[in-house]
């Protein structure tokens, strides 16, 4: 399985395409320079300023350290310098890390899996929009070095494109249109495209998920159940979530999803967290209690990269050749820990993988035959092995790319630009607005409601409120180009109040099959965002409102909604003259 032969670019000038990808505990860099005519290629940062390993890394911490007034004084690579903790105590420096989790959805209009332990906060007076700001800035800032230093005449290629980059930017699979609005807001306040309709349309999302696949085609992995009646399924197990994803290959070569995408809070750092934990249970109280951080730095970094058998002990050196303690498993400065133990903090990453695989295999639609798994968590010898052994005897082959399973995002986010094999995708939830029915007394439905009936206020029909008009069902595999219009009706006897339009998209979080009174779930339905138009070119007809004994404007016109690709698209159509003309609409989210 692979992609299609990559074409040359079709683009009249020459232009350049970033990609960041900014994970839970480490982040990369991949581009492309657009040039017309010539096939584009995919290339990494692998050199960052300050990084002191030689031949340089695709990945690069995702932890800022503030001063005391608030200014990034070491971002990315910076924070690996050698004594940085013991500057930052000194100094008093805040440290900034993880802090991509608080842009997370609440489980509820989510896909997400909530992990109970907390996030690390936000340093004082800082948002996460503020944080991601000074972070872009600086991935901005890498990417151009890198890109000047190493192409030919780079500072003048940097200044032909600098203007009219192309971003694209990753996010887990159950974030959504809020986390993209909050994420391009830091673009904008990081200085790296302009606060314009141009600058906003500059940037481009994709799941990490739907990246991770990308990379695996562009890197001609070979997958089983290659054809249109079987799937695959990419875990993109990173740092903070796993993303699970299932899509079976078409035969003009594109792909589709066949399953709902799942999103889960047990990467690696909740690995280091129960690691944590066991820590201070073990020393609280103890002499070595001071010791706690340096031991769970040291298990996050090395510990947990080496595990492979849960039959042999792993040491971690943390103090002097003076320090043991024999009843605390101490000896000459070093912890020894069983592999039993070792293997429990793994255990629920790994169980999440393993019940997230089935979860596809029974709800997608068709047969999933192969797993593939990537990210950074992935290369675990003792993860991959334990989800491979219960996963293999179900008929599902499991693999894993032997190499650069780091920069799977990053250079999968510039083959989502470049490539686009993704056609269709399964909607998460089911969508729809709050409307009005006319009242219908010969259904039991509406019966049961006969005491809300109320008069219209043009007509004066009786109606029911608050009806939950479907848009698009939950499950629903959506093709890129497929519509879906609700028709509106707007009265009044005021034309300057009809310009302006907005409505509320709810979706539907529970397990009716066919919601249909938001009342009878009220807590189940959310608002997703709101779609804002314009609405002074659609022509009005006047009419005579007989409940009224009053003559009022009424506008007619549906909005038209988009939901098959990685962000929510939106406009009005209306007819003048028996043509249909369309115009622009704004897809709003709040705060």
């Amino acid at each position: 399985m692979s992609t299609p032969i990559r074409k040359p670019y079709e683009g009249e000038t020459r232009r350049l395409l970033l990609a960041f990808d900014i994970g839970t505990t480490f982040s990369g860099i991949s581009y492309s320079i657009l040039d017309p005519g010539y096939v584009p290629e995919i290339r990494p940062v692998t050199r960052f300023p300050s990084q002191e390993r030689v031949g340089g890394d695709t990945r690069i911490p995702t932890v800022i350290y503030y001063d005391q007034a608030g200014h990034p004084c070491a971002i990315g690579a910076e924070t690996l310098a050698e004594g940085i903790e013991a500057d930052a105590e000194e100094h008093g420096w805040t440290k900034a890390h993880w802090f991509k989790l608080h842009l997370r959805p609440k489980s509820r209009e989510s896909l997400i899996l909530q992990e109970s332990d907390p996030v690390p906060p936000l340093p004082e007076n800082k948002t996460v929009t503020e944080v991601l700001a000074d972070y872009i800035h600086y991935l901005h800032r890498c990417a151009k070095q890198y890109i000047e230093e190493t192409h030919h005449n780079g500072s003048k290629l940097w200044d032909s494109v600098q203007d009219d980059i192309i971003y694209v930017l990753t996010h887990p699979n159950g974030w959504g249109g809020p986390q993209q609005a909050q994420m391009r807001e830091a673009a904008i306040l990081a200085d790296v495209i302009p606060d314009s309709d141009e600058g906003r349309s500059r940037i481009t999302f994709v799941t990490e998920g739907e990246a991770s696949l990308q990379f695996c085609l562009s890197n001609g992995l070979s997958i089983s159940g290659d054809n249109e009646h079987s799937g695959v399924l990419i875990v993109d197990a990173g740092g903070g979530t796993i993303d699970v994803t299932s899509y079976r290959k078409l035969n003009d070569g594109s792909f589709e999803e066949i399953a709902i995408p799942g999103c889960y809070f047990q990467g690696s750092i909740y690995v280091t967290q129960r690691a944590e934990g066991y820590f201070h249970e073990i020393l609280s109280g103890t002499r070595f209690k001071e010791d706690i951080p340096t031991l769970t730095t040291r298990f996050d970094r090395n510990t947990k990269h080496v595990f492979r058998k849960d039959d042999e002990p792993l040491h971690i050196h943390f103090g002097s050749h003076r320090d043991r303690d024999p009843d605390l498993n101490i000896r000459a400065g070093r912890l020894t820990l069983s592999g039993e133990v070792v293997a429990k903090f793994f255990e629920p990453s790994i169980s999440c993988i393993v019940e997230a695989i089935k979860t596809q295999q029974q709800t997608a639609h068709f047969p999933v035959k192969s797993v593939f798994l990537v990210g950074g968590f992935s290369a675990s010898t003792w993860l991959y092995e334990k989800v491979k052994k219960v996963i293999d005897p179900l008929g599902i082959t499991v693999s894993r790319p032997d190499t650069h399973v780091n920069k799977a995002v990053s250079n999968g986010a510039v083959a989502f630009y470049l490539d686009g094999v993704v056609r269709a995708r399964v909607s998460r939830l089911t969508y729809g607005i709050k409307t009005y029915v006319n009242y219908d007394p010969t259904n039991p439905s509406h019966q049961s409601r006969a005491h809300l009936v109320e008069p219209h206020s043009v007509h004066g029909k009786p109606i029911l409120r608050n009806n939950f008009s479907c848009i698009l069902p939950k499950d629903t595999r959506v093709k890129e180009t497929t519509e879906f219009r609700q028709g509106f009706s707007s009265y009044s006897s005021d034309i300057r109040e009809m310009r302006k339009k907005k409505n509320d998209i709810l979706a539907y979080c529970g397990g009716l099959s066919h919601p249909t009174w938001i009342n009878d779930e009220a807590e189940q339905y959310l608002s997703v965002c709101t779609v804002k138009a314009d609405i002074s070119s659609v022509k009005p007809e006047v009419i005579f409102s007989e409940h009224n004994r009053s003559y009022c404007c009424k506008i007619s016109f549906d909005i038209v909604l988009q939901f098959g690709m990685t962000e929510l698209k939106a406009q009005i159509a209306y007819w003048e003259n028996g043509v249909e003309k369309r115009g622009p609409a704004q897809v709003v989210y709040s705060a």
